[in-house]
């Protein structure tokens, strides 16, 4: 495969057989070499995806007093909406640039925290209560069956990653079992006539976890990776696909044989027109007291461990909070 190509995977034969072997291999080579894939084959419902996107533009379509009843909370954890302009994601990396052009409507597990947690800060965290907009019942119902079919698709691929990795299929399971994961609705508007200087859709980041899964408007002004190179390419969804790419937890997992890379939303060229764009990003992230430590398989042989155990939560929240302009912006979330 070339560094400069986004690999396609058809997952529809991945389950058993032979079909697996090669799904996991293929994804194993991109994890190495670019950090992203594209699946079909996913057998994710397409009536799913579109009553997602169906509530979702509704929501962005109104005004925005309507959508500030549910914004996201003071603690800056992944709920309710985000307007445009409260998030920088390049800060993540120390980098401070203007505003990414964006809003979004975010929700957390759908299921309660684990008995074991409650009380604790990582239930506060990471098992927030969700919010909804009142004025939409239709949107709870719609995106919660779309969480609920990207955390089978994740743990279906996470299972590809152990055979990748040459472990047991079920090796991640314990450690997902009570996921954090979220995700988001981005609606990317038409850019102002003028922009700041290095102002994009969304800044150069990695996503923060182990799998991120995106389904987003084949349009101009969309998400772009970095090849090993340093170029910038499109990243064009398949029909009726996503697309995939590892965050750093499973980079760190691999002993960095596999690559979180970065990736961006560009703006559109003006001869493409005023186009919005608009994107479902599921982030995958473990149990908030999974243990992650580089893996012990085939690739460390007579290989140190490049990184000491720590929980999730601790690498998680730091690096999240720090995409917040406004706290970047003030010095918090050190």
């Amino acid at each position: 495969m070339s560094e400069a190509a986004v690999p396609l995977v058809d997952l529809s034969e991945s389950r058993e057989g032979p079909g697996r072997a090669v799904a996991a291999e293929a994804i194993r080579r991109a994890c190495e070499t670019i950090g992203f894939f594209a699946v079909t084959g996913h057998g994710v419902p397409q009536d799913v995806i579109a009553a997602a996107r169906r509530e979702a533009l509704a929501f962005f379509a109104r005004p925005r007093e309507v959508k500030m009843q549910t914004p996201q909370p003071p603690e800056r954890i992944s709920r309710g909406y985000s307007w445009l302009g409260s998030r920088g994601l390049a800060f993540s990396l120390g980098n401070r640039t203007p505003p990414d052009l964006q809003e979004s409507f975010a929700m957390g597990p759908v299921e309660p925290a684990p008995a074991a947690l409650d009380g604790t800060e990582d239930a506060r965290a990471f098992f927030a209560p969700n919010v909804w907009p009142a004025v939409q019942p239709g949107l709870q119902p719609a995106f919660e069956a779309y969480y609920r079919a990207m955390a089978e698709l994740s743990a279906h691929v996470l299972q590809l990653f152990a055979t990748a990795l040459g472990l047991p299929r079920d090796h991640f399971d314990a450690e997902i079992d009570h996921h954090t994961s979220t995700m988001r609705a981005i609606l990317y508007p038409p850019p102002p006539e003028t922009v700041e200087e290095g102002q994009l859709r969304a800044g150069e980041h990695t996503d923060y976890g182990t799998l991120t899964i995106v389904r987003g408007d084949d349009v101009p002004g969309g998400l772009q990776v970095r090849t090993r190179a340093g170029a910038w390419i499109d990243v064009h969804p398949p029909a009726e696909g996503f697309v995939c790419n590892i965050g750093d937890l499973m980079m760190r997992w691999s002993n960095d044989h596999w690559l979180s890379n970065l990736h961006r939303v560009a703006l559109p060229p003006a001869e493409a027109g005023n186009r919005a764009r608009l994107t479902f990003a599921f982030f995958h992230n473990p149990n908030a007291d999974a243990l992650i430590e580089p893996i012990r398989g085939f690739y460390r042989e007579g290989e140190a461990a490049k990184y000491p155990p720590a929980r999730f939560g601790d690498l998680f929240l730091r690096k999240h909070l720090s995409a917040q302009t406004m706290k970047a912006a003030q010095g918090a979330g050190a």
